[in-house]
């Protein structure tokens, strides 16, 4: 993918975000007590802007990503016990002695408030001895009460001329940043690949089996319809299934009820 292959590795190669650029150098040449919480819109470029900070100011990024890997106060607890170094354990073997690791947490709203009620904690902690920057397409209350440790910057799309800068032969610009609702990314898709298919919704086919007969008869039990029924509205087409059940009065089976299956009905049946 062209947003993977093309993404910038140094804070020269990014557009816009002057005033997060310069947040981000301030708190990298700091003593980094505090921690930045970099928030926005998806695909606005979030986690490349901390990744190229770090880059940029000799750091070796360390990329977690917080909503699948952080999920409960323990996960924090190990995390943190493996960065009580400035080294890592790369950098150590490649003789990189002087090259301090940078912890971005990214997708930190998704994680567990568990993780994030220890994330605050280590980030008062006076023994830490790394920078952690935080992304996340929102800001959870826990870090928002905690704005005098953690500094919150919102970030936004680029204008609409570092875009026209960046494609300059693509004429109708404006519309694909519309229809893409400003999602970089998602633009760069769009000019890729072009416009994606929408894939039409189909009715499920009965399958006859004991477990779907068993859940039809509870929903008619209860008076529910029968949940093909739902798609009605969603669907381009009309209801094409139907459900019924009938009782068997043969001399072997009597008064035994069976489920029948659904008979599909045809265009001549409308």
């Amino acid at each position: 993918m062209n947003c993977e292959l093309n993404r910038p590795e140094h804070f020269s190669q990014i557009i816009g975000h002057t005033d997060i650029k310069q947040h981000l150098e301030t708190y990298l040449k700091s003593d980094f007590r505090k921690s930045i919480f970099l928030v926005g819109s998806p695909g606005i470029g979030k986690t490349t802007l901390a990744l190229c900070a770090a880059k940029t100011f000799g750091f070796d990024p360390l990329e977690i990503n917080a909503s699948k890997f952080l999920r409960s106060y323990e996960d924090v607890e190990k995390l943190k016990n493996s960065c009580l170094s400035v080294i890592n354990i790369e950098s150590f073997l490649k003789g990189e002695y002087t090259k301090k690791t940078c912890l971005i947490l990214d997708e930190i709203d998704g994680s567990d408030p568990h993780a994030q009620n220890k994330i605050v904690e280590w980030v008062e902690d006076i023994h830490r001895v790394i920078p952690i920057i935080l992304t996340g397409n929102e800001l959870p209350i826990i870090f928002k009460k905690k704005s005098t440790i953690i500094e919150i910057l919102r970030c936004f799309p680029p204008n609409i001329d570092c875009f026209k800068t960046l494609f300059p032969s693509i004429t109708n610009i404006e519309e694909l940043l519309k229809e893409c609702k400003y999602d970089i990314r998602r633009l760069m898709h769009r000019i890729q690949y072009g416009k994606s298919y929408i894939i039409p919704l189909y009715p499920l086919p009965p399958t006859g089996s004991q477990p779907e007969m068993i859940f039809l008869w509870k929903q008619k039990m209860f008076g529910l319809k029968d949940p093909l029924e739902y798609l009605v509205d969603i669907l381009d087409t009309l209801h094409s299934h139907e459900t019924t059940f009938q009782y068997n009065f043969d001399e072997k089976n009597v008064d035994k009820r069976v489920g029948a299956n659904r008979r599909k009905k045809s265009h001549l049946d409308i």
